[in-house]
């Protein structure tokens, strides 16, 4: 793929036309994928992550390329109010391949949500897409779920795991976590994800740290 070894390599246009992202010293993918998101070049970000994905797996194409990308955005704009297409645009690349990667056809038993009010679902497709590169099916309900919607979803589908995610400290409500643990139909594993939630969590919750640890602990889950 010409266009993204020129991405990834080096070549015309990689400054972004002046406005390139640093983003230190991180893999040749994810300096070629800051260098696409500079130009809105969706075709060659695409390009590029589904790359990572089919060679490396989900979890090194997030964390090794995605996250370091996402993350030097995220503080240009916090430091500039500059670059929300740039953010907008990588973002919808990266769940695009992310929902691209092949669901198992099997019945899911793990439900992910993002908590009431939540609206950065990214982490979460890219759980769900690491889960199902694992053999793991899951629901992903999105982003804004209410705690009594989240609690009819338990019901209705009677998952073995739930993950409930909190980017911001504003949506890590552990009244939350609690009531999933109250709950009638009590998921063998209730796990919160994401920097939002307050370091002390209910009784009986786990704390998600990385990616990877998600995906070996929700497979431990659902054997």
């Amino acid at each position: 793929m010409p266009a993204v070894d020129r991405a990834v390599s080096g070549g015309p246009g990689r400054d972004g036309g002046g406005r390139a992202i640093p983003v230190g010293h991180v893999t040749p993918a994810a300096r070629g994928l800051a260098r696409a998101a500079m130009r809105l070049d969706a075709p060659v970000m695409r390009a590029i992550l589904e790359n990572e994905v089919a060679e490396h797996g989900v979890v090194t194409a997030w964390d090794d390329v995605a996250i370091p990308v996402l993350v030097r955005i995220g503080e240009r704009y916090q430091a500039t109010q500059r670059f929300v297409e740039v953010e907008h645009l990588i973002s919808r690349c990266v769940s695009e391949v992310l929902g691209a990667v092949p669901r198992p056809a099997s019945t899911p038993r793990v439900l992910l949500a993002a908590a009431d009010e939540e609206q950065h679902t990214l982490p979460l497709e890219a759980l769900a897409a690491a889960l199902a590169q694992a053999g793991v099916p899951s629901r992903l309900l999105g982003a804004r779920v209410p705690p009594r919607a989240l609690e009819d979803a338990v019901t209705r589908t009677g998952p073995t795991a739930v993950v409930l995610w909190s980017q911001m400290a504003d949506t890590g409500d552990v009244r939350q976590l609690a009531r999933l643990g109250d709950h009638p139909h009590r998921p063998l594993l209730l796990a919160a994800g994401g920097p939002g939630w307050p370091a002390a969590l209910p009784a009986g919750v786990a704390q998600l740290t990385t990616l990877g640890s998600a995906v070996a602990l929700l497979q431990a889950a659902v054997v």
